[in-house]
């Protein structure tokens, strides 16, 4: 249930009631096209890589359009999940983000090449991997989040869901285009423009740029003199060719470049000299001090800087037979990436311990290709059959100094896919759709391991009936499949090669939907309950403790000699397990008056191992995921190991997403005041055996704009009420396998208030 606070706060928005901006106002097209007649108002989405209403779609599909984006202020990618509730965007270093639905965490970066995440991301219908989603977010026309297994109609297979971003087109009928920008009391500065429009009856175009600078997480460090911060800069360039009457073709360019410091809080009593028993020698630069995590107080004596150069090529064409199409999707990535990351939490320097200083560069080129043959008119009967190829090619260079300084590596993986979607009009109101798919998975690490293949058959089938017009029910059964890990994943040292790999994984979900609308489409109600059970999940845990020297007898420390005072052993552990995830999603839409429209989004998850057996903090060695204490590692064992039927990952099983707002006149000028109200409720994060706390933010907005919307100014406050909490926990931290009295993580950010300026041309 929620708590009081939470049910009085949501019940303040919809007070105020907002324009249902993360759920469907007029939904920015891919492409320009007027929505249905019948209705302006129609959201229309690309779910299925056809236009068709969002109603009519046999899925459980939300939709953020560019105007909810601009309405909301949303300046990242990661802030989208304030719009959609039960998704999950995660940052928990400067190099490492993970997208998570339907209670399923995926490993950060997504594990090897991408191949690994749970849920795929588009642009423009082009994968790309959730490092390039993260990095940047401007000209966007929509944004469409499908929840389910994917995989017989677009891309690689993804067990939970996709995220397709479609930017704005030029357009051949006008020119248009708008200057952006925005400050925040968090020294935030956002600039975005964009210009596009005909060069001749046959020629459009778009350009679109975005600078943006902001303290990040604010976290500082008294070991360093620095602080977490991020600066973005992006470019992007469209044409689209219409060179004759049935053949477009669009081809668009971005380039991203991201520097950013990252740091995380800590909290405890920083060491002195001489205390952990003698094991701290000069005491932290922090000695003595108590910090809490809400005090955003790092004590990293080295800094940890992330840089991405990022240059993204995408081209897609349609020719348009009649009854029948051909469409080609292609993009190409070249990522330049690299980073540090100073592991001394504790701010005791090297007089202390080795110093654990982490570099990391990488260098990515990602070619995608796919062909599909698609009826489009047929009545009774319409098909697709499609060919999907990529190829990631990668060179990385990985240094823990001081233990050494180059450790090279290089691969490529390559996934194909041969795919079909056939559609049957059963009757007016019923439709069967049938979905098939090979995919063919291939890792080679040139030389540097095994070349492992992984192969799989998996499938979709819905059918829907609609009742009335405005009422359909859906029911689906859909199979998906993620590869293994073909051995690329570098061990830490000293323990086994296998700990760090997993194989390959597969699922099964079952989901039965409601989608209607009533009071002549005033009120959208959609209900979806889900099933899906997973063999063999792939499990990444963070932080496990490991040793170099298993105990036969009893624990073992957890250092890579075995010693009580050797080098500590901590590493990311993978492991197969089975699990399941259910749970129910529903939404909410209501034009209340012509000037006052409310939303809510609700989930609810129930995501969890089933008697897996999985890599475990345990320090006392009695079965069960612990961390108080000496990190100690069970008897006989690399890694201690628990049977877990625990959550999947740090996420809530409850989340909620609200959004109201009313619009009215000041002096003949349009004006409004929205808010988007976000809950969460209490997490169960399995490596420290820890709950991260539920908490709850409001958003709101208040502004004017000129005659015609050709000007606007908002007013707005994220997090309104200053709602801080623990958000990332990374467990304690110690000296030579000595408990150092900090443990780190971060917690949500302040208040931030802001202006936006926008002009409108």
């Amino acid at each position: 249930m929620l708590p009081h606070k939470a049910i009085a706060l949501m019940v303040g928005v919809s007070v105020f009631a907002l324009a249902g901006a993360s759920f469907a106002q007029e939904a920015a097209p891919v492409a320009p096209a007027a929505a249905p007649a019948d209705d302006s108002t129609v959201v229309v989405v690309t779910a299925n890589k056809r236009r068709e209403p969002v109603q009519k779609v046999a899925q459980t599909v939300n939709v953020v359009s560019g105007q909810a984006l601009q309405d909301m202020q949303i300046r990242s990618f990661q802030e989208v999940s304030t719009a959609v509730a039960g998704l999950s965007l995660t940052r928990t270093s400067g190099s490492e983000q993970s997208i998570s639905m339907r209670g399923i965490k995926m490993p950060n970066n997504g594990g090897t090449g991408g191949a690994t995440s749970t849920v795929e991301v588009y642009l423009n219908e082009v994968p790309i991997s959730t490092t390039d989603a993260f990095n940047a977010l401007f000209d966007v026309g929509q944004i469409e989040v499908l929840r389910g297994p994917q995989g017989t109609l677009r891309g690689r297979p993804s067990p939970s869901g996709a995220i397709t971003v479609a930017t704005q087109r030029g357009s051949f009928t006008s020119s248009s285009g708008f200057i952006e920008g925005s400050l925040t009391d968090h020294n935030g500065k956002n600039v975005q423009a964009a210009y596009g429009g005909p060069i001749t009856d046959k020629l459009a175009f778009r350009v679109a740029g975005l600078y943006d600078y902001n303290d990040d997480n604010e976290i500082k460090s008294i070991g360093n003199g620095k602080g977490s911060y991020h600066e973005t800069v992006g470019a992007r360039g469209t044409l689209t060719w219409r060179p004759i009457e049935h053949l477009e073709l669009n081809l668009m360019h971005q380039y991203i470049r991201e520097d950013r410091d990252f740091y995380r809080s800590i909290q405890g009593t920083a060491p002195c000299a001489g205390d952990s028993g003698g094991a701290v020698i000069v005491g932290s630069v922090g000695c003595g001090k108590t910090y809490s995590l809400e005090d955003r107080v790092s004590l990293n004596t080295g800094p940890s800087p992330v840089k991405y150069r990022g240059n993204l090529t995408t081209l897609s064409a349609k020719y348009d037979l009649g009854d029948y199409q051909i469409n080609y999707l292609g993009g190409y990535n070249d990522v330049n990436s690299s980073g540090g990351q100073d592991f001394d939490f504790a701010g005791i320097g090297q007089a202390n311990q080795i110093p654990t200083w982490l570099l990391a560069a990488d260098h990515t080129k990602t070619f995608t290709n796919e062909l599909r043959f698609e009826s489009t008119a047929g009545e009774f009967y319409n098909f697709t059959y499609g060919v999907f190829s990529s190829s990631v090619k990668f060179t990385s260079d990985f240094a823990f100094i001081p233990f050494f300084t180059s450790f090279p590596s290089a691969g490529e993986s390559k996934d194909y896919g041969v795919f079909t979607n056939q559609r049957f009009n059963l009757s007016a109101k019923d439709k069967l759709s049938l979905g098939l798919r090979y995919s063919h998975s291939n890792i080679d690490l040139f030389g540097g391991g095994p070349n492992t293949t992984y192969q799989a058959i998996t499938g979709n089938a819905s059918y829907s009936h609609e009742f009335s017009r405005d009422v359909m029910a859906y029911v689906s059964y859909g199979t998906s499949f993620r590869p293994g890990s073909g051995g690329a994943n570098t061990a830490t040292n000293p323990v086994p090669q296998s700990t760090a790999n997993f194989d390959s994984e597969h699922s099964q979900s079952t989901e039965i939907g409601l989608k209607s609308q009533w009071f002549n489409r005033r009120l959208t109600a959609n209900l979806t309950l889900f099933d899906q059970k997973y063999d063999g999940y792939i499990a990444s845990m963070f932080n496990v403790a490991c040793t170099g020297v298993p105990n036969e007898t009893g624990m073992a420390y957890a250092t890579n000699d075995g010693t009580p005072t050797g080098p500590i052993c901590f590493g990311t552990m993978y492991a197969n397990g089975n699990a399941v995830s259910r749970g129910v999603e529903a939404e909410l839409r209501y034009a209340i008056t012509p000037s006052w429209n409310a939303g809510i989004n609700y989930t609810y998850t129930d995501a969890h191992f089933v008697n897996a057996l999985l890599p475990c903090n345990d320090y006392n060695g009695d079965g069960t995921p612990d961390v108080t204490g000496t990190p100690m590692v069970q008897k006989n064992s690399y890694i201690s190991q628990c049977v877990s039927s625990q959550a999947l990952g740090q996420l809530p099983s409850t989340s909620i997403s609200a959004n109201t707002a009313y619009n009215f006149e000041i002096a003949g000028l349009d004006s409004y005041i929205r808010a988007n109200a976000i809950y969460r409720n209490k997490a169960y994060f399995p490596q420290t055996a820890n709950y991260m706390p539920g908490f709850m933010q409001v958003n709101a907005y208040l502004g004017i704009k000129g005659p015609d919307e050709s000007w606007e100014i908002s007013l707005w406050a994220k997090n309104l009420f200053d709602e801080v909490v623990q958000d990332t926990d990374g467990g304690p931290w110690t000296v030579y396998g000595v408990p150092s009295g900090l443990s780190i993580g971060t917690v949500t950010n302040r208040r931030e208030i802001g202006i936006t300026l926008r002009k409108d041309f």
